[in-house]
């Protein structure tokens, strides 16, 4: 997700603010004003972030080049060179001078910046629009903290969440005494290569651009998303379960598991086992417990928290292999607070039409590889529940 994107979600959600504060009688001058102002300046953020990423292109090759000048110094005529090159090369048509002369540039710079791989970067304007397209496949990605990185390796600091213990009394001219100090736990990231091999039929590659183009984009963007989904569920997998009747345990879990300030900006992320099952859940009235979220009619709310349903494909009802029962997930808290993607921001294409098994199939297989890393942060802000489903 670009920063942008992350930007506009947490507008969206002062606006939401904003709302409850103007029905709020007891709201005051002050804090209208306040919210206020706090959406203005965050509306200016994002449009300087916007203009930013719109010259992201030069930055991101000047950034693989070691920091010096980038291949691309003439602006959008070398851009498009580039890309005319960059497709005319897998699809092993011959090149200009000059667009030889330009991939020459840019794989000079990738041969220094990624490592041994030294594959085509992919266009950045190509790859806004992956990541634009994998939006439409349900990404975990969106709702955990996506940090872009610029090395192989690093690692972050965070504060133990800890008892803090009080300040000690001290009389007059007695010595200040000491206090226990803060107690932090680093967080290494290792940016690790994962990619696959995707054979093109050659009456493919001889269409024109566009067609090439929009075919690579849905599948990096396709198997972009599952790469990604499955780190994250990876993660989720390795949390204690908690079992979940109803509504009532739900509560618990925001009341007392989790810290009140995770469960005021918790959600609740289901599949579609689970949220069939709370979505038929009545109370003694006959209403429906989940209610519609009054600022989007086509979101539900559970205990005044937002849930967020994905497909049974990408989180799994688990099937009890000694009573064959069948448990679907019930997940609360913030997974922003306890997961990071590490997203290097390097995607690399390389083609052949004589190595492996292309020759002999007449076709040409396309070598993709992405570059990430997925960490727990603060797993302590989500807790797993699974609620049984027939």
């Amino acid at each position: 997700m670009k920063l942008s994107d992350a930007l506009k979600l947490d507008l969206g959600k002062l606006q939401n603010k904003a709302e409850e504060l103007v029905k709020d009688d007891a709201a005051t001058l002050e804090q209208i004003e306040a919210i206020t102002k706090e959406m203005e300046n965050l509306q200016a953020k994002i449009k300087m972030q916007e203009q930013v990423e719109n010259a992201e292109m030069d930055e991101v090759i000047a950034e693989i080049s070691g920091g010096g000048m980038s291949p691309l110094d003439n602006g959008a005529n070398d851009k498009i060179v580039y890309e005319d090159a960059f497709y005319n090369a897998l699809a092993g048509r011959a090149l200009t001078a000059e667009q030889n002369e330009m991939l020459l540039k840019v794989n000079n710079a990738l041969s220094s910046g990624t490592g041994e791989d030294g594959g085509y970067l992919i266009p950045v304007d190509q790859q806004v629009s992956i990541n634009e397209l994998k939006r439409a496949f349900e990404p975990l990605e969106g709702l955990v903290t996506v940090e872009p990185v610029s090395t192989l390796t690093g690692s972050r600091n965070l504060e133990k969440d800890a008892q803090y213990t009080p300040f000690v009394e001290f009389a007059e001219g007695e010595n200040v005494p000491e206090t226990d100090s803060p107690q932090f736990m680093n967080i290494t990231y290792q940016i690790k290569d994962r990619g696959g091999i995707l054979p093109v039929p050659n009456n493919l590659l001889a269409d024109n651009k566009a067609n090439l183009q929009a075919y690579l984009n849905r599948w990096l963007a396709k198997k972009s998303v599952a790469t990604r989904n499955k780190l994250i569920v990876d993660l989720l997998n390795a949390k204690a379960k908690t079992a979940i009747a109803g509504i009532d345990d739900v509560k618990n879990v925001l009341n007392v598991t989790l810290d009140p300030a995770i469960s005021a900006v918790s959600e609740i992320i289901m599949n579609q086992d689970s949220f069939n099952v709370f979505d038929k859940m009545k109370d003694v009235d006959g209403k429906y417990l989940l209610q519609p979220d009054p600022t989007n009619p086509t979101k539900k709310l559970l205990a005044g928290r937002p849930v967020k349903v994905v497909s049974n494909k990408t989180i799994a009802t688990r099937t009890d292999a000694t009573t064959s029962k069948k448990y679907a997930p019930v997940i609360i808290g913030s997974l922003k607070e306890a997961i990071v993607l590490f997203d290097r921001q390097a995607t690399s294409l390389l083609a052949t039409s004589i190595g492996g098994t292309a020759f002999g199939k007449n076709r040409t297989e396309i070598r993709a590889i992405t570059r990430e890393d997925v960490k727990g942060f603060d797993m302590e802000a989500i807790a797993y529940g699974e609620i049984e489903v027939q």
